[in-house]
């Protein structure tokens, strides 16, 4: 999977940021997100995988996509990593069984 630099989310692009020294205030964070600014911020900590990283920014989508639906989620923080883990390995494991994956190039032929 790659780490775009944006995500579209309920209709609103969210800027996906790495940051040094992520927190939530009280302890370090692997991820962020700003509903107020639009974006996600994922913390750029030496020893954080890039499939971890890959988790922690499905976590902060579903984290937005409950926000956006105006959902309210009794244990949000257990429910969401339990199905970003869950989605991440899916797509990790299946995504050319689900989507299309060709490229696209300029004039619209698939690659």
């Amino acid at each position: 999977m790659k780490i775009p630099e944006s995500v579209r989310i309920g209709g609103v692009e969210y800027a996906v940021e790495y940051v040094s020294h992520l927190n939530n205030g009280v302890t370090l964070a692997y991820g962020h997100i700003d509903y107020d600014n639009c974006k996600i911020e994922l913390s750029d900590t030496s020893g954080t995988g890039h499939e971890r990283r890959c988790q922690v920014l499905w976590h902060e989508i579903l984290h937005g996509i409950r926000n956006h639906a105006g959902l309210e989620i009794e244990n949000e923080e257990e429910v969401v990593e339990i199905f970003a883990k869950g989605i991440y390995q899916v797509l990790q494991d299946n995504g050319g069984r689900l989507f299309d994956l060709k490229e696209v190039t300029n004039d619209g032929t698939a690659n």
